[in-house]
């Protein structure tokens, strides 16, 4: 190999892997490293490096007929390439991602909004959304602040009388799954001692979420005991902002839930700003990183590269591994803060570890990072797993149904009462004290 040869082919691989490096100037393109950006740059570093290789093993020293054909093999490769590309079209092999992207196919749901602090229902419109029939059963029963209580959460003198407890959490305190008046919090509600109780779960959120109802309602509410529901995909939520959802509806006129934030393998958490993007979601992909992915993955052959880099991802957990230390730093912090805004406040702070079904048999590693954290962040936290039953207590989907509903609450009513009446939660059944 000619210094003529090795000189081209270096700056030839110079360029590709700046080429790669210059994805992320396209105007598509996500922030940060991802799949098709790396593999550009390692094929650029491969190209610098492949005339070194080969004039150490000396395979093609003095062969120049060899480099005078490998426009001909490459033409061999791309020519057998598209024959595969229209086999795979003729046996109706689809593509990655979706061929045609419409402009538009949600209508926005008027009743969901995350513009103040916490995310929360909008009273009017989800009135509405219940009378056209979008919405049923306890997502009917909405206050003013837009979460389901039937009282508004204003100050009042007739709060000054009563024992103040501010829930917080996601779907299981808000309900789901429950018959209307059956939920763990309307059963503490409903105990001897008449807690004035406001209750913010709303689905799919998680700690941050919390604290921002926490923040939103504590001051005027002033509450004496805190109730935070710790369901064990809070870590993953916890990776997004709290609007993480995009609620709309669909052409069949259906609600459509959407994530609203792509979380890819390296770390880059973006916002789906456009339909367009959050249309890729809705076909069940992430969104291209970039328009040389998004024309990779509308080609067959591109379509099973991308599908096997999927597999491998999925099969060997990587974006989990990658993300797993973040999502516990981000819990963590969420959690120290509103240890100490409520320390503030004078309130006592109560976390309720809610298990996965799957949890009762043995202990999953969410399940144990979270007693981890709440032990080294000094907080109570209240611990049902012992009576719970995946049988019996579980709805078909993951949430608790009414016995489990049921079961949790009276435990939890059993110990507010004796918060009541001792002004701790020292004698609480399956609380642990910090």
């Amino acid at each position: 190999m000619t210094r003529r040869t090795t000189k081209y082919a270096v700056v030839l691989g110079a360029g590709i892997a700046i080429a790669g490096l210059a994805l992320d100037l396209l105007p598509s393109a996500r922030p940060g490293l991802h799949t098709v950006q790396l593999l550009v740059i390692l094929l650029g570093l491969f190209v610098t490096a492949l005339p070194f290789l080969i004039r150490r093993i000396g395979a093609w020293k003095g062969s120049p007929k060899a480099w005078r054909a490998l426009p001909k093999a490459l033409i061999v490769v791309l020519l057998t390439g598209l024959v595969l590309e229209f086999a795979l079209i003729a046996i109706g092999y689809g593509t990655y991602f979706p061929q045609e992207i419409p402009e538009s196919f949600l209508r926005p749901a008027p009743w969901w909004t995350c513009e103040d602090p916490a995310c929360h229902y909008v009273q009017d419109e989800m009135t509405l959304a219940c009378e056209r029939g979008y919405m049923t059963g306890r997502y009917c029963i909405v206050n003013a602040q837009g979460f389901h209580d039937t009282e508004d959460f204003v100050y009042s003198a007739a709060l000054d009388d009563q024992t103040r407890i501010l829930v917080l959490g996601d779907s299981f305190t808000f309900g789901e799954d429950a018959d209307i008046g059956w939920s763990y919090v309307e059963t503490i509600e409903a105990g001897e001692r008449k807690p004035a109780l406001w209750n913010t779960g709303i689905f799919g959120v998680g700690t941050n979420q919390a604290l921002a109802a926490f923040h939103m309602f504590a001051p005027t509410m002033k509450p004496h005991l805190i109730i935070y529901g710790f369901y064990v995909n809070d870590f993953f939520d916890n990776l997004f902002p709290v609007d993480g959802y995009y609620l709309g509806i669909d052409e069949n006129d259906e609600v459509v839930k959407l994530q609203r934030y792509h979380l890819d393998p390296w770390g880059n958490v973006t916002r789906l700003e456009s339909q367009k993007i959050l249309y890729y979601r809705w076909s069940g992909v992430e969104a291209p990183a970039n328009d040389v992915e998004r024309i990779l993955g509308a080609t067959r052959l591109g379509s099973i590269f991308i599908s096997a880099i999927d597999h491998f991802g999925k099969q060997f957990g990587v974006a989990q591994r990658t993300h797993r230390q973040r999502q516990i730093d981000l819990t963590r912090e969420y959690l120290r803060e509103l240890r100490d805004a409520s320390a503030k406040l004078d309130s006592e702070l109560l976390i309720m570890l809610i298990p996965r079904k799957t949890d009762l048999e043995k202990p999953g590693t969410d399940f144990l990072r979270a007693v981890q954290l709440f032990e080294e962040l000094g907080i109570s936290y209240f611990m049902p797993i012992e009576v719970l039953d995946a049988d019996s207590d579980y709805a078909p989907d993951w949430h608790w149904n009414n016995a489990g509903h049921q079961k949790v609450g009276a435990l939890l009513s059993e110990c507010v009462d004796r918060f009541i009446a001792a002004g701790n939660l020292a004698d609480c059944r399956y609380v642990v004290l910090p």
